[in-house]
């Protein structure tokens, strides 16, 4: 689904260079297989699929001019926008599906631009195996049609990305950055270490990240990456916890004018104000965490506002490992939907959390600490001129899709206007990922790829109205959506 460029790579080559890492992989889903139940496909393409679709009488949001366009029709044919006129004005073909969008906003499909698909979000006491087509069929689910993932270390990412592309599996449009860059027990190995379950840690720390320490290491590490087809590389310039390694500013260097030799842009893991200014000065191509360890000096604002380099706050995950241990976390609509309710449960009874929690107890703490300052560095970087992208690092405890819709509450409370909330997930967000001033997606314009989220109610009157949902179309294809099950629970 997919037409973004690709860098020329072979099946031969991934087999090759991570054969160890499939055999680990088959011996953890055997150890865990009854641990690890399906998980209920809650999406379906319709059989036969359209080959054209009118919508007739929606509102379509103009998101670059922050404003709804009432009662129009919008003609679909294939993958692309064919037609958009007033209301019962475009006759309708011969085997045009018609859907009925009376009382509804038709706007673009969201991007995640920190979207893990190879990642699970059950709490880690679970013990649950990840599910990537369940993550796939969930952000489909919420309307999410186009997905950044910054770290994918499985063998198949970028492969997954092709599937997708040529219509083999259902999910959203992918861009990936495989495996990532980080020191010598750098982030996220430091974690990994402590946090991870014994019975998994021993497969997923090895294969975590590449551990580099010197500017050849970086080069090396950046060849292996686009050798293997990703589509952008990413370096992480954070610790956590406190004790973990920091990536020296040489190495840095390296990593990125090696990603720029390869046509690669490179996404950078930050947490504080050093970091940020090391990798602004180093070139990078977008910050993909907020500072998120301190208050931002005012005279730093202008200065990270001067590098031009969007960021992805990440809000939501910030919220969700300062919560660890609390209790009282209220399921939202669309996680009620997508999961179950005995792993939404299970977030509120968490055998582990206290030892998880000691182990990171300062970490935590600060986390607790600083959480008042997060909406107030995005609002300061913001006002300054700094793009904000929507992304919501889905891990342990943030949903694939749900956990976008989070981010979008959170980035409106920090000051964001609503039409600017939704930019951040479509139009700027598209222009990002694609690298194209004009990009192919992430706008309702004639010619453009039909990814359309039909919602009821008005999103630039109540955000909410974007959890909603009535229509998931992607590439001019409506989906079947089935919620699971959980929607009679309590909470918002």
């Amino acid at each position: 689904m997919s037409d973004h460029p690709r860098h020329p790579h072979t099946a031969a080559l991934r087999r090759g260079r991570f054969a160890l890492t499939r055999v680990m992989s088959l011996a953890a889903c055997c150890l865990l297989a009854a641990c690890s139940a399906p998980r209920p496909e809650i999406v379906h393409q319709p059989d036969p699929k359209p080959t054209s679709l009118l919508l007739r009488h929606a509102g379509v949001l103009d998101v670059g001019g922050g404003r709804v366009l009432a009662d129009r029709d919008v003609l679909v044919r294939g993958d692309r926008i064919a037609a958009i006129g007033l209301g019962g004005q475009i006759a309708a073909e011969p085997g045009v599906r018609e859907i009925d969008a009376g009382g509804a906003t038709l706007l673009p499909g969201l991007i995640d631009v920190h979207g893990h698909v190879s990642l699970d979000s059950a709490p880690t006491w679970v013990r649950r195996m990840p599910d990537v087509e369940a993550n796939l069929r969930s952000y489909l689910y919420t309307g999410v049609t186009t997905v950044l993932d910054p770290s994918d270390a499985t063998p198949e990412a970028a492969e997954r990305r092709d599937q997708i592309a040529r219509g083999e599996l259902l999910g959203p449009h992918l861009y990936t950055a495989g495996r990532l860059l980080t020191a010598h027990g750098g982030h996220p190995v430091a974690l990994l270490q402590v946090a991870a379950p014994w019975w998994i840690r021993w497969y997923l720390v090895p294969g975590a990240a590449h551990q580099v320490g010197t500017p050849e290491e970086a080069r090396a590490a950046v060849a292996l990456e686009a050798d293997a087809g990703v589509d952008f590389i990413k370096v992480v310039v954070d610790r956590i916890p406190e004790e973990a390694a920091l990536m020296d500013d040489e190495t840095l260097r390296a990593a990125v004018e090696a990603a720029d030799a390869r046509g690669l842009r490179t996404l950078a893991h930050i947490g504080s104000v050093r970091d940020a200014l090391a990798t602004g000065r180093a070139g990078v191509a977008a910050w993909v965490h907020n500072v998120y360890k301190e208050r931002i000096p005012d005279a730093t604002i202008t200065e990270l506002a001067d590098f031009g380099i969007p960021m992805v706050p990440t809000l939501v995950v910030w919220h969700s490992y300062a919560d660890i241990g609390g209790g009282g976390r209220i399921a939202t609509r669309l996680e009620r939907e997508t999961e179950s309710v005995d792993v939404l449960d299970a977030f509120n009874d968490d055998p582990d959390a206290s030892a998880l929690a000691a182990a990171f107890a300062p970490y935590l703490e600060m986390l607790r600490d600083q959480r008042p300052i997060w909406a107030e560095n995005v609002q300061r970087l913001h006002a300054a001129g700094v793009t904000i992208l929507a992304g919501s690092d889905t891990q342990s405890g943030v949903l694939p899709g749900p956990g976008l819709h989070r981010e979008l509450a959170l980035l409106h409370a920090a000051g964001l206007s609503r039409a600017e909330t939704i930019r951040a997930a479509t139009l700027h967000a598209a222009r990002f990922v694609s690298g194209q001033q004009d990009p192919d997606f992430g706008l309702i314009e004639v010619g453009k790829r039909a990814d359309l989220l039909l919602v009821e109610g008005n999103p630039l009157d109540d955000l909410d109205a974007l959890s909603n949902i009535r229509e998931v179309i992607v590439s001019g294809v409506p989906l079947e959506r089935m919620p699971i099950g959980a929607a009679t629970a309590s909470g918002g």
